[in-house]
């Protein structure tokens, strides 16, 4: 529980300083967090933290999109804001390059010579880039690979 102590913490300080947009996306986070405390009932694992912020990040990169759309730039502003505040919770992104240079070592290590083997990459490649590198990218990257 030691990332909800820390955003409570981030949430007291921001109350200090009176910048309330931070502790509101602040509050949104650390709710996200004890909603799936509360339902699992008992301490969250730091991969079941950085899960529940992959999500809220996705939610809100598809938020922002809509909002783009439907031609409300304030609301995707507020988005924006808040994927900011998840991102800084979130370990550090990989490049592009960084997870090619993965999927490049997986195909030596598992021995895929043919498209069909590419769903074994994919289960072997995301837990490396859970949190780290949007699944989608990762796809796209991993259907790019030269192979029978």
């Amino acid at each position: 529980m030691s990332l909800m102590n820390d955003i409570q913490g981030q949430v007291k300080e921001a109350m200090k300083a009176g910048d309330a947009k931070r502790r509101d996306a602040l509050r949104l986070v650390y709710n996200a967090l004890k909603n799936e405390y509360i339902e699992k009932r008992e301490d969250l694992t730091p991969e079941e933290e950085i899960t529940i912020l992959t999500r809220e990040a996705k939610k809100r990169r598809e938020a922002i999109e809509a909002y783009n759309q439907a031609g409300s730039p304030e609301r995707a502003e507020q988005e924006a804001y808040e994927l900011e505040i998840i991102d800084a919770f979130l370990p550090a992104g990989l490049t592009e390059e960084d997870v090619k240079k993965m999927i490049d070592e997986l195909v030596a290590e598992l021995q895929i010579t043919s498209k069909k083997d590419l769903g074994k990459l994919m289960k072997a490649l995301m837990p490396k880039i859970k949190g780290r590198f949007d699944g989608k990218e990762a796809k796209r990257l991993v259907d790019a690979i030269n192979v029978e």
